[in-house]
């Protein structure tokens, strides 16, 4: 696996090497002499709501009313209520290391395949410092091979002024917090740093020399700072392990990560930044640990708070964090995320109640760890199909895995609770269809009064459609056919999607998209709900397409691109979904892989040139790259639907299918040469492949179903093999 290399000075904490381990990360950046490494810790938040949900104005009725009566005054009065809101995720601080001599040629390096940073020079070849997160446990380790003149503590700014510093994302100061100094700690062996912060929040850094060179550096989280002290004192003469054997865990830990599954792509720059992409799941995602906000574990140290507070966007966002684990078959990445919205659901009933007044599940559109409403503009960010877009989530990861557990305690209770909210919330109209109060598609038209679209909007009905039928399948899977046919019942009261025969997809009932726009949410039903079938519905999808053209590019983000490639892919357009993905690698992502919202090169692909770091359009992309490599769904299993016409040898190794199947495939020149299934329950699928008539296979539960070949032509059929895992052949 190919290292990433960084040639000093890395300047810029987003340009960084970025190490984690599901609850802590690092970045490791600087120059030849002056190294940084920015901490970062998942559950550092600071969760003050202050007076916003006393107002009278904090409810769904004040957006019922501003649509109904066209005042956008009350609008606004929502969005400057959740500005006084303080929650955010918050920085830690950073690590400062003078070496005794400055490297002549120093490269940062992120060495993937055992999640290790390091700092070399190579001019002699020397490591000057290695740095890891352990993966077996919450500390990181330094290990410094090079004389230091020194290394010390550098805490965030909070003494600093309070200041808006960037408009695009809210970007405040640190010193915004108004939180009181913090204490410096200095024993010899062991460094330390304690910040009290506020009500339930206080943290701490730990520096603590074990032998010569050999560091544990741990952040440390608690209630009150007598507790905090308290860790403080346990931590500073703890049994630590030793270097070697915790690295020797820590490796056995990504051993196992790597070896669920592999891609083979033929663009070495593309394969690079698929690895990087699964790389930042088992960094930033894991079970046991914090969800992935919009940065992870890589909060901004650059004396700011993080852009958009660091927090759980759920109208795009977080959905697309957790699009791509499925397919990789890297499970408990995404049960970090699912997990996280079930222990919340007494949160999400509370903001049912108190914000719409209704029973069941309602998840606010943007939250804060804990799960809180944190407002924005309030057409998007309190839009009442939230919920449904999360509960697709928990739909998926039960196609996927099959875990019959999963899909009575978690994925039932929360699509249940989300259609109770929604059935209350909606009326009937004079046809018997349901209609929201009010309706919106992300961000569409801005906070306008325009953003409030003729109900039902295409992204609201869409999601919909999909809640109810995702409802009455995974009630049949478990065996409750009253459910099943109730939620049934309840599609027969949803009216079609909103269709211009010339233009595709509309926005709603009565408008189309009028310009270019960073959020395709008008075709979600296509993509990434999947309610559209290419195959049937081609005329559809060429008109919405030419839609999109037309319009072009010029106000996109990136994970627009991302979000494109990956619904052209779907829709077995595969040199499209290239080229997308070629313009986002270009103008996109930075040099060490993480997505940078603007066209921050300037390359002319969007008017948007700013450069804040989110994490949603790496995985859009990531998942780009599964859907031209594998498709499944309705009991098809599709191998290389989407490939460019110049991609003559591609391959993987257990991806993951619906149904809970293992796939490998290889192709080249066009011919498939090699296939393997596998499923742990007897199953029946339909094959489809490049250059081979579609076939029915019959799966036998934990055998491997295998497709020989010889001189790159097929030779008969496939016969059950004994049990064996099918990695690396």
């Amino acid at each position: 696996m190919k290292h990433l290399k960084l040639s000093a000075p890395v300047n810029r904490w987003d340009e960084a090497v970025p190490l984690g381990n599901g609850l802590c990360g690092v970045l490791l950046w600087g120059d030849g002499q002056n190294v940084k490494l920015s901490l970062d810790r998942g559950d550092l938040w600071d969760e003050r709501i202050g007076e916003a949900e006393n107002s009278p104005l904090w409810n769904f009725r004040t957006l019922v009313d501003a649509a109904r009566d066209r005042d956008m005054t009350l609008c606004h009065r929502l969005c400057e209520l959740a500005k006084t809101i303080p929650a955010t995720k918050i920085p830690v601080g950073r690590l400062e290391l003078t070496l005794a001599e400055p490297l002549k040629e120093a490269v940062y390096e992120l060495d993937p395949a055992h999640a290790a940073g390091l700092l070399r020079d190579e001019d002699s070849g020397i490591t000057a410092l290695s740095c890891f997160c352990r993966a077996d446990g919450e500390e990181i380790r330094l290990s410094v091979n090079v004389p230091l003149q020194s290394i010390r503590i550098v805490p965030p700014d909070y003494q600093g002024e309070a200041e808006l510093l960037q408009q695009a994302g809210g970007v405040r100061s640190v010193g915004s917090l108004g939180y009181p100094p913090g204490r410096e700690i200095d024993s010899g062996t062991v460094r330390g740093y304690l910040q009290p912060c506020c009500e339930g929040l206080n943290y701490g850094i730990l520096l603590r020399e074990l032998t010569r060179g050999e560091y544990v550096i741990r952040i440390l989280r608690a209630g009150s700072m007598e507790e905090l002290e308290g860790l403080f004192k346990v931590y500073s003469v703890s049994d630590d392990a030793p270097v070697e054997a915790a690295r020797r865990e820590h490796r056995r830990w990504w051993q196992a990560f790597w070896h669920r599954s592999r891609v083979m792509l033929p663009v070495p720059r593309l394969q690079q930044f698929y690895e990087l992409c699964r790389y930042f799941y088992g960094s930033a995602s894991r079970k046991g640990a914090p969800p992935m906000p919009l940065q992870g574990v890589w909060t901004a140290d650059d004396g700011s708070l993080p852009p958009w507070r660091g927090d759980f966007h759920h109208d795009l966002n977080t959905e697309f964090s957790y699009i791509a684990y499925l397919t990789s078959g890297d499970f408990d990445c995404g049960e970090s995320f699912l997990d996280h919205l079930t222990e919340r659901i007494p949160v999400f009933r509370r903001h049912a109640e108190r914000f719409f007044g209704c029973p069941g599940i309602a998840v606010p559109g943007v939250t804060s760890l804990a799960g809180q409403p944190l407002g924005g503009w309030p057409q998007y960010s309190f839009s009442p199909t939230t919920g449904a877009w999360l509960a697709a989530l928990f739909a998926d990861h039960w196609r996927y895995t099959q875990d019959e557990a999963f899909l009575r305690e978690k994925a039932l209770p929360f699509l249940s609770g989300v259609a109770e909210f929604l059935t209350a919330l909606m009326k009937r109209d004079e046809r018997g269809f349901y209609k929201l109060p009010v309706s919106s598609s992300p961000e569409i038209h801005d906070e306008t009064l325009a953003a409030f679209l003729t109900p039902n909007s295409n992204y609201d009905q869409a999601l919909l459609l999909r809640l109810f039928t995702d409802l009455a399948e995974l009630s049949e899977a478990a065996g409750d056919a009253e459910a099943a046919a109730r939620w049934r019942g309840e599609l027969e009261h949803l009216e079609p999607l909103s269709i211009d025969p010339e233009n595709g997809l509309m926005l709603s009932p009565d408008e189309l998209l009028q310009e270019s726009h960073r959020h395709h949410s008008h075709l979600m039903a296509l993509y990434p709900l999947r309610l559209l079938d290419p195959a049937k519905n081609e005329a559809l999808i060429a008109a919405s397409l030419r839609r999109i053209d037309r319009l072009g590019t010029g106000n996109w983000v990136g994970y627009s691109f991302g979000w494109m490639a990956a619904l052209n892919a779907y829709c077995r357009r595969g040199d499209r979904a290239a080229r997308l993905l070629r313009l986002f690698l270009d103008a996109f992502v930075s040099s060490n892989g993480f997505h940078l919202n603007g066209d921050y090169r300037d390359l002319g692909d969007s008017v948007l040139k700013y450069r804040p770091f989110t994490l949603e359009g790496n995985f859009a992309a990531m998942q780009a790259i599964h859907e031209m490599l594998l498709q499944s769904s309705g009991g098809v299993v599709r191998l290389f639907p989407a490939l460019p016409a110049d991609w003559k040898r591609v391959s993987f190794e257990e991806l993951r299918a619906e149904g809970g199947l293992r796939v490998s495939a290889e192709l080249r020149g066009g011919v498939l040469i090699h296939a393997a299934l596998r499923s742990e329950a007897d199953r029946t699928i339909r094959l489809v492949a490049p250059g081979m008539p579609e076939r029915r296979i019959i799966l036998k539960a934990g055998l491997t179903w295998r497709w020989p070949v010889e001189s790159s032509s097929f030779r008969g059929l496939a016969v059950h093999s004994e049990p064996r895992e099918v990695i690396n052949g």
